[in-house]
């Protein structure tokens, strides 16, 4: 009875303390944490989709920056091609002027007055007027055409450089996309590791069932072994001691074939002292150390799964438990004197 009321305050502590609890808040605290994680599975989602139209955005300005660049090169060579041609009407301007001027400004004073008569006079004075608004006209016209291309290239200049701040924004916007997605990602991780270790607590919950009733049985029974079955390696005896030792794979065969409840348990030995595992259910770790000439496991923790309990909580869950090991003397008149433990054996020294 003691032992059973030990079981059940292991299992109420395990629940209050390790669980969290396992039946209301931690269950609770796993539906918020798989409501967390899909909210920001769509807002990764919505991020993601914010982040190729962003993308695309800027692919285009820049495509669309790049042809501005090439037409400001055409306009920038077509007013080139447009100052040469004014230079040259200028030089064809100054070439006729010297024609007409010949030496000086009397020149065409005495071209009029060369005039045979006032109808020549008219022709001539209407062909000068003529001949120098053409060249006026066509000058005007080509400083025109410079004007009208000089402000295109303004304005296509203005307008890269509206879209290269666009550019800008866009790709800052993409900078602020990458790093909140970054942040969110981050925080999904942790989310999924919160809902991992709920999985395995649940997990373990749903062990717990099986694991107690196997942990009950073999401590109720440890000391009830028969370990004086046990056959003895490398017996020795002196005039004041006597040493012996028996393997762990000896103390496996011996507890399983003490009843199919433990038929997986496997006992190891070394040097920090004694492993008992039972499959996957759980693992009691410890050393041995002498009590009243009797040998006694004094386990130091008891791992379930990852979580591994030890202090309070495992002194509790081992309240009333005998786990006194009945081994025969070989000897009369010797008493244990040290229990060291080896890589697959444990060694007993006893003196008189």
């Amino acid at each position: 009875m003691k032992k059973l009321i030990a079981i059940i305050i292991g299992i109420i502590f395990l629940f209050n303390f390790i669980l969290v609890p396992a039946q209301n808040d931690t269950s609770s605290d796993f539906d918020k944490a798989k409501q967390e994680e899909q909210k920001l599975v769509l807002e990764l989602l919505n991020l993601e989709v914010e982040r190729l139209k962003t993308q695309k955005s800027l692919d285009d300005l820049t495509i669309e920056i790049e042809n501005l660049t090439v037409a400001i090169q055409e306009k920038y060579k077509e007013i080139q091609m447009v100052d040469k041609d004014i230079e040259n009407e200028k030089e064809i301007v100054k070439t006729w002027f010297r024609f007409l001027y010949m030496d000086g400004t009397n020149a065409i004073l005495s071209l009029l007055l060369m005039s045979q008569n006032s109808s020549e006079l008219l022709h001539r004075l209407i062909y000068i007027d003529i001949v120098t608004n053409y060249f006026y006209n066509k000058l005007e016209n080509l400083n025109k055409l410079v004007k009208y291309k000089r402000e295109e290239e303004n304005r296509l200049t203005s307008q890269r450089l509206q879209l290269i701040e666009k550019q800008k924004e866009q790709i800052e916007l993409l900078k602020k996309i990458d790093e909140l997605r970054l942040a969110k990602s981050q925080m999904l991780d942790e989310i999924k590791k919160k809902i991992a270790d709920y999985q395995k607590i649940f997990a373990m919950a749903d062990n717990l069932g099986k694991m107690f009733p196997s942990l009950d049985y073999l401590l109720s029974h440890l000391s009830q072994f028969p370990w004086d079955t046990l056959e003895y390696k490398d017996l020795s005896f002196s005039f004041f001691n006597v040493s012996a030792s028996f393997t762990d794979v000896d103390v496996t065969k011996m507890i399983r074939s003490y009843s199919d409840k433990l038929k997986d348990l496997t006992v190891s030995f070394s040097k920090e002292g004694f492993e008992i595992k039972d499959d996957d259910l759980y693992t009691l770790k410890g050393n041995f150390v002498i009590e009243d000439n009797k040998i006694k496991l004094l386990i130091n923790s008891l791992n379930i799964g990852d979580i591994k309990i030890s202090g309070q909580l495992l002194q509790k869950i081992l309240y009333g438990y005998d786990t006194t090991i009945n081994i025969k003397i070989p000897v009369e008149g010797f008493k244990l004197k040290k229990v060291e433990a080896e890589e697959g054996y444990v060694k007993f020294t006893l003196e008189k």
